[in-house]
């Protein structure tokens, strides 16, 4: 008999859930609380009929992510569509996704999850309401995926906050640059999305500040690098160089080619943190449009004046802007069904915010049978890690994956997981969700058996296209080469993305040759065994240029 799977939101993650289900012979049903799919990629005017908009996207947004990184694995975004995507282009992909393969059926939308409880024969019971109804209504389900992502917004507590006659929002309420004409704005916070509207905002606004809460910026990482797109150089060959050369060298490029303020150049090692993504704010910092101040110390009630820690104010703000993210909130749940109880909050809460005690990030160990989607934070797409997690999951829960370890396994796994993000990351303030791209894709892929293997690639598809998934981008289009639910179309959309890629970038830099050698020998004083390295390092460093040779 189908198993039934209830599907929480119908975002990106939500309608790869759906597909996943679909491929794997489950019964998905989606609620979905607004009439369009999408999420937050769906953009939304803040009006008076629409104060609190659910989208939190503002019109200006671009992905950090390239097309080639973003795309579903078996639905490929057309190669000839920009590097980067307006929420526009994101919005017809979703369209285009859910249309070829007929999710809306599977989706009940204008519905409102309220509860999700377990049942004692492990069975999940959803209460819902359709909104047009006043009625609650009930459904059994024998598993969960929730998608519904990070939608409560973090507001920091600053003394006098209610004195300030200014006006104060949170960046999910920000749409555009214009609504902020010729006036002087305060942006708090110093990730993606508060670079990102401080930079707009310097075209209408008569002075941008940006407030950070630490004293130096975090590493600013432009899109392109190189002539490529920052992602265009994730492959499986940059993942046998240690992470600790491929940070310092990105960080010595940083350094020599943008006028990084040097009171402000940050101290932590750039692999050991959390890095923003943003090609203009150097620009900004260097002309004055955006003056870096440090962290409010208190508001003021006279002349909108607010002091900061360093004892200097400002005078006559108009406008704060709270860029300081979300928090993981599922109302509908329990919250110690995705936190692990108090004795883990207790023991693991004040060091790690937005605690998490989930299994590779998905399951739950005392409740298997549910998985949170998307939650991940990784130097990598969340779309395609999200698909990845969906495919897992799905595949678990029909049982043509090998079943999860132990209980007490589980948990094991995941305090290894936060020690290791004790030994190797430095103090945040930022979710403890942190996934390396390549390694966290492969674990899944492996479980599932669709891992591009290097000897099975070569029998399927011959040599030269295996030294294109080496050297070529990592995009998630690899894992549909093998395995179940394999894509036809998978090895010719690989090599047309990676020969735009490279059509982009005729013009070889002279000195990468010279690079290649330098990490050879360094690869080699750190493996143990150096005669297999050299033969293996050199192969691939001699085949680089060759891969060029796209038909």
């Amino acid at each position: 008999m189908a198993k039934h799977v209830a599907i929480i939101g119908a975002g990106i993650s939500g309608l790869t859930a759906i597909k996943q289900c679909l491929d794997n012979e489950l019964i998905p049903i989606c609620f979905e609380q607004n009439s369009f799919i999408g999420g937050i990629w769906r953009y939304e005017d803040v009006c008076e009929k629409n104060n609190e908009p659910y989208s939190s996207i503002y019109k200006g947004v671009l992905t950090n992510t390239s097309k080639e990184m973003t795309t579903f694995s078996d639905f490929q975004i057309p190669a000839d569509w920009p590097i980067y995507m307006n929420h526009s282009l994101i919005e017809k992909y979703i369209d285009m996704y859910a249309e070829h393969f007929n999710l809306l059926p599977h989706i009940k939308f204008n519905t409102t999850v309220l509860k999700i409880s377990i049942l004692p024969d492990n069975r999940w019971k959803v209460k819902y309401i359709i909104q047009s109804e006043s009625e609650e209504k009930e459904e059994i389900f024998d598993f969960v995926m929730v998608c519904s992502g990070h939608r409560k917004p973090k507001w920091p507590e600053f003394k006098g906050m209610n004195l300030f006659k200014g006006e104060q929002l949170h960046s999910y309420k920000y749409k555009r640059a214009i609504d902020f004409e010729n006036k002087r704005v305060l942006v708090v916070g110093c990730g993606n999305s508060a670079l990102d509207i401080a930079v707009e905002l310097t075209y209408s606004a008569s002075q941008v500040y940006l407030g950070i809460r630490r004293e130096k910026l975090p590493w600013i990482v432009p899109r392109f690098i190189n002539g490529k797109a920052l992602d265009h150089s994730v492959s499986r060959f940059s993942a046998y160089i240690p992470l600790s050369i491929k940070g310092g060298i990105l960080e010595n490029h940083i350094i020599k080619t943008f006028p990084f303020p040097s009171h402000l150049m940050p101290t932590d090692p750039l692999i050991s943190t959390y890095f923003a993504i943003n090609s203009e704010i150097y620009q900004c910092l260097a002309a004055g449009t955006v003056i870096v101040k440090p962290s409010i110390k208190e508001f003021k009630s006279e002349n909108n004046q607010i002091e900061f820690v360093d004892g200097t104010f400002l005078e006559n703000i108009d406008v704060v802007i709270y860029s300081t993210g979300y928090y993981i909130d599922y109302p509908f749940l329990e919250k110690h069904i995705y936190i692990g109880g108090d004795e883990i909050e207790q023991e693991y809460g004040n060091e790690f915010h937005d605690l998490v005690w989930l299994y590779r990030s998905i399951f739950p160990p005392k409740y298997p049978n549910i998985a949170f989607i998307g939650l991940e934070l990784g130097a990598g797409s969340t779309s395609s890690m999200s698909e990845m997690q969906a495919r897992y999951a799905a595949s678990l829960f029909k049982g043509f994956t090998k079943p999860l370890p132990s209980q007490n396994e589980m948990e094991k796994s995941i305090r290894e997981y936060y020690k290791s993000i004790r030994k190797n990351y430095c103090k945040s303030d930022r979710s403890a969700i942190r996934l390396s791209y390549i390694p966290y894709m492969d674990t899944l892929s492996k479980e599932i058996g669709c891992y591009p293997c290097s000897y099975e690639i070569i029998k399927k598809f011959g040599f030269k296209f295996w030294k294109l998934i080496i050297f070529g981008m990592a995009t998630p289009i690899q894992y549909r080469l093998l395995g179940r639910n394999s894509w036809e179309g998978a090895k010719e959309a690989i090599s047309l993305y990676n020969k735009y890629s490279f059509k982009a970038t005729a013009r070889e830099s002279r000195g990468y040759k010279s690079w290649i050698y330098i990490l050879i020998i360094l690869l080699i004083l750190l493996n143990r065994n150096a005669e297999t390295a050299i033969i293996f390092m050199k192969e691939k460093a001699e085949s680089y240029y060759k891969i060029r040779e796209i038909d």
